[in-house]
């Protein structure tokens, strides 16, 4: 019977040493994240809902099991939308995962978008992504900051 409370203390020890153990000693490095894909999912009379699909790239040598992704998008220049993603993802050390996000824009923002586009006969769509990812295994929010251009979908690719 003395050896239970020896017992239970020895497997606490364990257990919080396991579970340290998946906590890294420095600070991870911001992932790196690109559009991969756009898509219009739903329409409404007031908003558009889009889906965006991004590529997010570990520079580590360990595994980040992301919790949570917050951003702000900005196309041409100009605030888009906010979108939020809580999917758990472990983006493997070294390598890369793909990350499905729902956004949704208001109509008017994207008609304005839209008719800047067609007067100025600029396809190119330019977009900057910013926001914050938060780790399961780290304390404190990572920040990034992506640039990228989306290409025309009109332009066959090669």
């Amino acid at each position: 019977m003395r050896l239970l409370p020896l017992f239970l203390q020895m497997f606490f020890l364990s257990c919080v040493l396991n579970a340290c153990s998946s906590i890294p000693t420095i600070k991870p490095q911001s992932p790196s994240i690109t559009v991969a894909d756009v898509r219009p999912l739903s329409l409404s009379l007031t908003t558009q809902t889009i889906g965006l699909s991004l590529r997010v790239t570990n520079p580590n040598n360990f595994d980040l099991p992301m919790q949570s992704l917050t951003f702000n998008a900005h196309f041409s220049g100009q605030q888009f939308a906010q979108g939020h993603s809580v999917n758990n993802v472990v983006i493997p050390a070294n390598g890369e995962a793909l990350l499905d996000v729902e956004v949704e824009a208001g109509l008017v923002k994207l008609a304005n978008q839209l008719k800047e586009m067609l007067d100025t006969n600029n396809t190119e769509l330019n977009y900057d992504l910013s926001g914050v990812v938060k780790l399961a295994n780290w304390p404190k929010a990572i920040p990034f900051n992506v640039e990228g251009e989306i290409e025309d979908p009109r332009i066959p690719s090669e």
